[in-house]
């Protein structure tokens, strides 16, 4: 608090109190006074003195009172700052801890002056340095308030969690401090595991609810097809008796013994165990032309609308099984409709994972590893879905309408949960629901697609690799290697073959100058794929490669590999397949 001398207002208004006071004072006696002052200066010298008394005296009343209100000014800070709940640390911009209060050295067990001049790291348990590390480094790039959770140690070792929030503040002389507010959240992480094991609990009940679910509706789905095959058998053998063809018996029973196995194929579709060669596919073409496909199939009562980019979104995918999805989006959509009016909203677009709803999300424990993502979205008017059923509706013959009712919602499941993406719902009872599928396409490789899209497009119209030339067929499978030497024969190549990689660099060697490109398998003993080629183009860097496998692309080109061939092409393929990959890996 400032001193009285630097309050000229306060000092003026003071004297003046002290003028009135001295001069309202009624000097009795005057004391014997030197000769050379007259008496009125006499008086004037008491006076003065008594005023300078009076403004002493008020001038240590008002210190007093600056005193008491400093003393209740430290105890309000002692209870604000050192006694608050969470602890305060001061830092360098360093991460040095310049101050800190009572809360946060008790809480790690240590004294305040322990603490100054210490990196705050020190006391983080060495598994999380890397959270705080990236919370400093993000304070520092944004200076916005930053927040992270992270375990602490405390000089007894024992561990405990704790959430920091750092902001920025400035000292006394503006100097810029980081700030960081510490909370302990010890009690809150043990409750959140502790729901955690309920949940899961809870998952496994319900998991093990539909799988009793299941099993009785394909045992009953089963059970329906074999009477027909057994009774169609039993007929046709008594057919068979009478002198007759049973022809029809048969046929029957042939159909039923399909619709069993087709449930067997939709049961691996579910477990996301089907393996399917996948092309580039324009979603926004897929869904015109399922649209197309389902017009005389969707009520009168319904309407639906599009809201499609052009030129639609690029992905890899198949295209039974992008309409399989569709399909099974819009009858469920317009069956939750029903009779009345309704409208069903179909949408396609790309988003970022930040967009992707947490709540209702399958599989629940999916989190996104892409940067960008093709959302198919289908948002219907219908009696929608009660939230206690919505984590159901995945399950395999779930139905709010009856048990055993189908696959349809399941397979959905399936197939997305083998492209790696995930599937959103929404809904309220009478307003409808929304279902979104998320497939994750990396900007780049949409961009990589097109381009090869293109190219191919440039390729097949002008751009034909001359026929004639020497191919080195790289294979393992005796009868894989065989009929892709015959039908490269058939296109007019002359073909040299090696069974894995460490015969091809011989081969390869023998015939450099003669080998136009390689046609290289991706499994293989001593030398995969991978290895061949990058040994391959150390040899010669500019040699074209085809890269083949029954594995699906994505699959096969995920990860970092030094080398990258021209062309993927995916087994089992055609001679026409073949020919257009040749064709690309000229370009």
């Amino acid at each position: 608090m400032s001193s009285m001398d630097d309050r000229p207002d306060d000092t003026a208004a003071r004297r003046r109190q002290a003028e009135d006071i001295a001069t309202r004072e009624q000097v009795a006696r005057l004391p014997e006074v030197p000769e050379t002052l007259s008496h009125e200066e006499a008086l004037q010298v008491l006076h003065e003195l008594r005023i300078h008394q009076i403004e002493l005296e008020m001038q240590n009343e008002e210190l007093h009172r600056t005193q008491a209100e400093l003393e209740n000014s430290r105890a309000r800070y002692f209870d604000l700052y050192d006694l608050a709940p969470v602890g305060y640390f001061s830092l360098s911009e360093k991460g040095m801890i310049l101050e800190a209060n009572l809360t946060a050295a008790t809480l790690l067990g240590v004294t305040r002056d322990s603490l100054v001049k210490q990196p705050l790291s020190r006391f983080i348990l060495p598994e999380d340095q890397d959270i705080y590390y990236r919370h400093r480094r993000q304070f520092q790039e944004t200076g916005k308030p930053k927040t992270c959770e992270l375990r602490m140690v405390r000089s007894d070792s024992t561990q405990f969690w704790v959430r920091f929030v750092t902001t920025i503040t400035r000292d006394f002389d503006g100097n810029r401090m980081d700030r960081t507010v510490m909370t302990e959240i010890t009690e809150q992480k043990h409750l959140e595991a502790e729901k955690e094991i309920l949940e899961a609990k809870n998952r496994q009940l319900q998991k093990a609810e539909s799988l009793g679910c299941m099993a009785g509706a394909i045992a009953h789905h089963f059970n329906n097809q074999l009477t027909a095959v057994l009774g169609n058998l039993e007929l046709a053998m008594i057919t068979l008796s009478q002198g007759m063809l049973p022809h029809e018996n048969v046929r029957a029973a042939m159909k039923a013994s399909r619709l069993a196995a087709e449930v067997s194929s939709l049961m691996l579709t579910y477990l996301g165990q089907t393996f399917v060669k996948r092309e580039t596919l324009d979603l926004s073409e897929s869904c015109r032309q399922t649209l197309r496909t389902l017009r005389t199939a969707i009520p009168r009562n319904v309407s639906v609308t599009m809201d499609l980019p052009i030129p639609g979104l690029v992905i890899k995918a198949n295209a039974i099984e992008m309409k399989q999805i569709l399909t099974n989006l819009l009858t469920n959509a317009w069956e939750a409709i029903g009779e009345g009016q309704g409208a069903i909203h179909l949408t396609l677009g790309i988003v970022s994972p930040a967009e992707i709803p947490i709540v209702h999300r399958f599989p629940v424990d999916w989190q996104p590893q892409n940067h960008n993502y093709a959302c198919l979205e289908v948002a219907d008017k219908g009696s929608g879905i009660a939230d206690m059923d919505i984590e159901k509706i995945f399950d395999p013959f779930f139905s709010s309408k009856f048990t055993g009712r189908g696959l349809g919602a399941a397979v959905i499941l399936g197939i997305v949960r083998a492209y790696g993406g995930a599937v959103t719902v929404e809904s309220k009872l009478g307003l409808g629901s929304t279902f979104r599928i998320f497939f994750p396409v990396p900007y780049e490789e949409i961009h990589l697609q097109q381009l090869k899209v293109e190219r191919a497009e440039t390729a097949d119209k002008s751009l034909k690799r001359d026929r004639g030339g020497k191919v080195l067929l790289v294979e393992d499978e005796e009868a894989v290697r065989i009929t892709t030497a015959a039908m490269l024969t058939r296109l007019g190549y002359t073909v040299v073959k090696a069974s894995d990689g460490v015969e091809a660099l011989a081969v390869f060697g023998q015939h450099r100058n003669e080998i136009s490109f390689v046609l290289c398998d991706l499994t293989m003993p001593r030398m995969d794929g991978w290895e061949t080629l990058t040994a391959l183009r150390k040899l010669a860097p500019g040699i074209p490669v085809i890269l083949t496998s029954g594995y699906n692309e994505v699959q096969v080109m995920a990860g970092d590999h030094p080398e990258q061939p021209q062309v993927f092409l995916n087994k089992p393929y055609t001679l026409n397949d073949l020919d257009n990959a040749i064709n690309r890996s000229a370009l």
